[in-house]
């Protein structure tokens, strides 16, 4: 826990050179993502209010989530979430829809 009484879910790897890729609201939003950007090789963490996974609040902040990347892995980060969003997202080894153009 930080002083602010943030919840810093920590990995071996060092995070100094971390950035933030976005926030979401809660913990539950946060699992599945962090979990994509793992499969696909993206080193990911989660950093949030500890009141918000204690208590369930998602109230004016309180509760929110972020998920934080390594600076070199940023832009790969985006782009899967990009291609989460236009409904695009394959894990591992997954085939292509081709369908889908």
């Amino acid at each position: 826990m930080t002083a602010r009484g943030e919840r810093d879910e920590r990995h071996d790897e060092g995070q100094d050179d971390e950035v933030e890729l976005c926030r979401v609201s809660g913990k539950f939003e946060a699992e599945p993502v962090v979990a994509a950007l793992r499969a696909n090789g993206i080193a990911a963490r989660t950093r949030g209010e500890a009141a918000g996974e204690l208590y369930g609040l998602t109230l004016d902040g309180m509760g929110e989530v972020t998920i934080l990347v390594r600076q070199s892995q940023v832009a790969e980060a985006r782009d899967l979430l990009k291609a989460a969003d236009l409904g695009e997202l394959r894990l591992g080894d997954e085939p292509a829809d081709e369908t889908r153009k």
